[in-house]
Formats: C-alpha cells, structure tokens, sequence
C-alpha cells in the first residue's frame, strides 16, 4: 500500500513540476524570425508601355516617371504620366496627369492631379485642349470620363462644365451639365 501512495505521490510532483515549468519555457512564436515588410510586385523608373490593337498598330502608349505594384492588392500606381491615344483616323490624342492608379485586376485607369487632354479633332485645326482634376479611362472600351470641373479651350472657344464622357474612338464628347461657354477671343 505504501508503494502506491508513493507513486502516486511521485506522480503527482512529476505532474506539477512539468506545469510549472511548462509556464516558464519561452514560446516557440517568440524565436520565429521577424516578418519582413511587403516588397513592391514591381518598380520601373522611366517606363514606356505600349499597347497594341487589333490591327497590330499601337493603339496607346504610357510613359511614366515610375510605375509601382502594390503587393497587397496588385495595384498599380503611376507618377507623372503621358497616354497617348491614336484614333483609327490616326490622329493622337495625349493626356498628361501628375499620378494615376490602376485598380486591382481592372481595366481602367485612375487620373488625378492636373489632368490635361491635347487632340486635334479636325485636321489642320487649331488642336483642342480639356484641363479637369480628375479623370478615369476604360482602357477596352477607350471611353474617358470625370465627373469634376471641365474646362475646354478650342482655339478662341471656351467651354466649362461639370463632368464629361468622351470616346476617344469616335472623337465624341459629351459634356454632362452646367455648360458655360464664350466663343470669343480671351486669354485662359
């Protein structure tokens, strides 16, 4: 009877002492490695991309100070940017921008910050030009749009009006509301 006692007994310190010294040892997660920060997808510096259509001419090309994938969520962000759009009739349109943002997975791109369109509508006329702060293009359909402030100068003509549509393909625009305009000779 007495050996069965002591086993228990010994059984028992046994038991506390591995509890004790369970709550002693360092954890496993505390000797993991530190987590390293998210790397970009990628970085370019003085990127040219052109796009091709179906015709295997180019049908757009970006230049950008830096264009930058956010490994997150697969972003793209672009600081001072060119597009240059050709229409089938082989006119360019360009548009510059401060920054651009290409959603995740998307085709369209995101335009902000001193956005300008440069195109010349009618041959041998005076070129046209759209100034907004914002302006958002479907790269399938080439479809721009904005919802901001517009304002167009076409030689001495000047129109503003808040938000806009333009298919680039068609050379249309349509301006959305409040259309302000003077087709008078002035300064900007």
């Amino acid at each position: 009877m007495i050996w069965r006692i002591f086993i228990v007994c010994s059984l028992v310190i046994v038991a506390a002492v591995s509890v004790f010294n369970k709550g002693r040892r360092p954890s496993s997660d505390a000797t993991t490695a530190p987590v390293e920060p998210l790397q970009p997808g990628y970085y370019i510096k003085g990127a040219r991309i052109t796009e091709m259509g179906p015709d295997g001419l180019p049908l757009y090309r970006v230049e950008a100070e830096h264009i930058e994938q956010d490994p997150a969520d697969n972003g793209i962000r672009l600081e001072q940017l060119t597009l240059t759009y050709r229409t089938p009739e082989a006119r360019d349109w360009t548009l510059t921008a401060a920054r651009g943002f290409v959603p995740p997975g998307s085709k369209t791109l995101n335009l902000a910050g001193n956005v300008r369109i440069v195109g010349q509508p009618v041959p041998d006329m005076q070129p046209a030009v759209v100034y907004t702060e914002r302006l958002t293009i479907d790269t399938e359909t080439n479809v721009a749009s904005t919802r901001d402030r517009v304002d167009i100068e076409w030689g001495t003509r000047r129109l503003s009006t808040m938000g806009l549509v333009a298919d680039l393909k068609t050379e249309r625009l349509r301006l959305e509301s409040a259309v302000h305009g003077r087709f008078v000779p002035s300064g900007r």
